[in-house]
């Protein structure tokens, strides 16, 4: 079960990683285009920033997956370290069962988000909000996913990014 969660994880988060950039890459282009119209032009782009705001969104939740599975998340170990192995492997489990968690509420806070979007449209683009709130939810089930397939993992292997 593991080695199949794992692959799925894996393949998951390379999608992610690219969707992710192609995201950044379209906020980027947009942002520029707005300034360069702007101030180049001396004209505006009335849909610049709403497309910008679009690609922001999915490119900071499609990325915040993609650290869990990497863990590398901002965390304060000075105590974990400290710990015997076997006392940091139960830490860092209960880690990965709160960020699971955290996962899980935000798939279900955002799938809530969501559907309470759905028959609203953006001002300038009138595509439907639930295309950028559709963001949380996703991202909470990638969470969930990246960290119940690292608390799947054996534990005689040692967790990633912690020194034995």
């Amino acid at each position: 079960m593991h080695r199949f969660l794992d692959a799925l994880s894996r393949h998951l988060a390379a999608l992610t990683t690219l969707l992710g950039c192609l995201c950044a890459l379209v906020m980027a282009l947009a942002l520029i285009a707005g300034v360069f119209y702007r101030y180049v032009l001396n004209a505006s782009l009335t849909w610049a920033d709403e497309v910008a705001l679009l690609a922001f969104s999915w490119s900071v939740f499609l990325f915040a997956s993609e650290l869990v599975r990497q863990q590398s998340h901002v965390r304060i170990t000075l105590l974990v370290e400290r710990l015997p192995p076997t006392m940091r492997s139960l830490f860092e489990r209960l880690s990965l069962l709160l960020v699971a968690t955290f996962g899980a509420l935000m798939l279900w806070a955002g799938w809530k988000f969501a559907s309470f979007t759905a028959h609203q449209v953006s001002a300038a683009l009138r595509y439907p909000l639930w295309l950028q709130s559709a963001s949380v939810p996703v991202s909470g089930a990638l969470i969930v996913l990246h960290s119940l397939t690292q608390l799947m993992q054996p534990t005689s292997a040692p967790a990633q990014g912690v020194t034995p």
